[in-house]
């Protein structure tokens, strides 16, 4: 389990440059009229979670994410409105995508691991080959709650808005956690259906 911990560790030293950029982003209003939202739909987390863990490259894993973020995260980040000066704008977007394709990437690596040593109670989740019975079984409160802290503090030194902390705590908490635990449970069932 020190190889677990050590991309526990890794995925520590992407949140800061992840909340960073959100924060950076929240000094901007939304400015819909910059993007085609209309024509955009954002899969659900299962659905992007598996298109997640299945695409190999960073560039790919961006373009999956890009209809989440501009549909959920953005809008729950940024005020309404257009700004006059949008310079670094899209800039600002560009590196929040990002920056959330190499947090998430860690995922696949964490399952990978966790498929090297699975304990019991995991080994008999993925048996079942029932995901929410290997969501349950792969989550882990106490860490979760180190993370929203450790972000909900990160982002208290660099929010833009009082509001933005909370912001971002929920942002990672009701979307990227959980997508996270999905791309993990997706990657441990894989090897399941495999054999």
């Amino acid at each position: 389990m020190d190889a677990l911990l050590h991309l526990r560790d890794m995925i520590a030293s992407l949140d800061p440059p992840l909340v960073d950029d959100f924060c950076v982003r929240a000094r901007w209003r939304r400015n819909d009229s910059l993007y085609a939202l209309p024509s955009l739909s954002a899969p659900g987390l299962d659905a992007l979670a598996a298109q997640y863990a299945e695409s190999t490259t960073l560039a790919g894993r961006v373009l999956l994410l890009r209809p989440a973020y501009l549909l959920a995260l953005r809008p729950a980040l940024c005020e309404a409105g257009e700004d006059e000066d949008r310079t670094g704008l899209l800039a600002a977007d560009t590196a929040c995508l990002n920056a959330l394709a190499r947090r998430l990437s860690l995922s696949i690596h964490v399952a990978t691991r966790k498929r090297e040593a699975l304990p019991e109670v995991l080994q008999t989740a993925v048996r079942t080959g029932d995901p929410g019975r290997v969501e349950r079984a792969i989550t882990n409160a106490a860490v979760e709650a180190e993370v929203l802290a450790r972000v909900g503090q990160r982002a208290e030194r660099q929010a833009p808005r009082a509001d933005t902390p909370g912001q971002i705590v929920a942002l990672y908490a009701e979307w990227l956690i959980p997508l996270s635990r999905k791309i993990q449970v997706h990657g441990l069932l894989s090897t399941l259906r495999r054999r």
